[in-house]
């Protein structure tokens, strides 16, 4: 860009702020740090963007999953009374064929994992808080 004598005049220029002809560490100082506060800016612009990007992110796979979830939930609550017992969930994970085809296709890999029987257990301890066997 300064390889240009037309471009590097005006620079110089704009450099020698108090238009002695010449550039002094003060000048050449402000430049500076008049270049790193732009290119502070830039990067704060850029990391509020991707910020904003991954908050978006968030809600849409929270709303996906959360969406999932409940489909899942009624599809193995049977019964229609609004709960599920562990022996419910085991039975519709191993046996609902149309519970399995659904978590095995939802593409959500936290869903999916209901169909490994380790991990099913512990997602069970885990959402089961106040021990009664309820979900």
């Amino acid at each position: 860009f300064l390889l240009h004598p037309p471009r590097l005049q005006k620079a110089l220029e704009i450099l020698d702020t108090d238009k002695s002809g010449e550039v002094d560490l003060e000048e050449w100082e402000m430049a500076i740090n008049r270049g790193l506060a732009k290119r502070l800016d830039q990067l704060a612009v850029e990391r509020e963007r991707r910020n904003r990007a991954a908050e978006k992110a968030d809600a849409e796979f929270s709303s996906e999953f959360l969406s999932q979830a409940r489909q899942v939930f009624d599809m193995i609550d049977d019964d229609g009374s609004g709960t599920l017992e562990k022996a419910e969930i085991v039975r519709a994970v191993r046996a609902n064929q149309k519970v399995i085809a659904f978590l095995t296709n939802c593409g959500n890999k936290n869903l999916q994992s209901l169909l490994v029987p380790s991990r099913l257990e512990s997602a069970l301890a885990q959402m089961d808080t106040d021990r009664d066997g309820h979900i």
